[in-house]
């Protein structure tokens, strides 16, 4: 069997303000944008309590046989990333720049700021 993957990513290297035209990325990488985008989507639409088991499906396909696990993830208690893992294959990873992209649900920017101050 394969070894884990472990992805530390951020999200602003795939797209920012700046980027109109997602046709401009290579195809792999706008597939792991999207993976990504819709577990930062799925754990910022179930804040605060969080359900870890998402209905993300895993992406990874070790020995080339697609890997059957749905992604389980969360924030992270000591740092803004979040961080998740494929409990079937083992691919982990965190995902870091995701706060007010496309895919945050959670409560706005300046909302999360002011009450992480109080």
């Amino acid at each position: 069997m394969a070894r884990p993957l472990t992805w530390i990513t951020d999200l602003t290297h795939f797209i920012d303000e700046e980027t109109d035209d997602w046709a401009d990325l290579p195809g792999p990488a706008l597939n792991l944008a999207i993976a990504l985008g819709s577990i930062v989507a799925w754990v910022t639409d179930h804040l605060p309590a969080g359900e870890p088991h998402t209905n993300v499906p895993c992406w990874r396909s070790p020995g080339r046989k697609r890997c059957r696990g749905d992604i389980m993830a969360e924030l992270d208690a000591g740092s803004p990333g979040i961080v998740w893992q494929c409990p079937i294959c083992g691919a982990n990873g965190v995902i870091h720049g995701w706060e007010g992209t496309l895919w945050d649900r959670g409560p706005g920017l300046n909302d999360r700021q002011s009450t992480s101050t109080h």
